[in-house]
């Protein structure tokens, strides 16, 4: 498991995470928690976590939940044109998108998709779900999983449920990020190149020597 965000606090050393004050979310076994997804025809599916991670193609799936326009609200959605996948790929917010952004010039990303699966599980007498901000595919056929904190870092909500969902990573072979505010001169730059990536500044037939240039 990979996270970004660390605390000096001695829990936060054991797991990782920040510490979260009390036990405001106790992780389920990995077989209790479910998935729940969009199916080709749009209606939702719920199958155990464990069995979908292996079966399902999420980054082939559109967003488990529409991402609404919300007036008065500083973030709006969008879309994404991704090099990685040729296509684009539908986002919720800056925060959103900035992590989309660069997910997509990871080497290691051979796909993308923002919020296509939810996880479900009982939290007591109630039932809890965190649908995770981003998934990618990577080169070994395992996922990430990613979330991204915001300014101000991520929430006491935030960081209970990305326990449960790490755990629920790990037990499938997947990973998850709880990614704090990039550097802003990486963003900025990345930015910029990624401009670039688009089909429309392919050198035609000089692409091969180019790329093999300057591998």
């Amino acid at each position: 498991m990979e996270f970004v965000i660390t605390d000096s606090s001695q829990d936060s050393a054991q797991t990782g995470l920040p510490a979260v004050a009390g036990n405001a979310c106790r992780v389920p076994e990995p077989g209790a928690v479910e998935a729940e997804f969009a199916g080709v025809d749009g209606t939702l599916v719920q199958r155990r976590w464990v069995e979908a991670a292996v079966a399902v193609r999420f980054e082939q799936l559109a967003p488990v939940a529409a991402f609404p326009v919300v007036p008065g609200r500083r973030w709006a959605p969008g879309w994404w044109w991704s090099a990685t996948t040729g296509r684009l790929v539908a986002y919720r917010s800056g925060v959103m998108r900035t992590q989309l952004m660069l997910l997509d010039r990871d080497p290691a990303v051979v796909a993308l998709a923002c919020r296509p699966v939810e996880l479900v599980w009982r939290e007591e007498s109630k039932t809890a779900g965190h649908a995770p901000q981003l998934m990618a595919r990577l080169q070994d056929g395992s996922g990430l999983l990613l979330d991204g904190g915001g300014r101000s870092g991520p929430s006491a909500r935030l960081t209970a449920r990305a326990r449960v969902v790490a755990a629920a990573a790990e037990a499938a072979g997947w990973s998850y990020r709880l990614a704090g505010p990039p550097d802003p001169v990486l963003v900025a730059n990345v930015r910029w190149l990624a401009g670039y990536r688009h089909p429309r500044y392919a050198a035609g037939p000089w692409t091969p020597a180019l790329l093999e240039v300057f591998g």
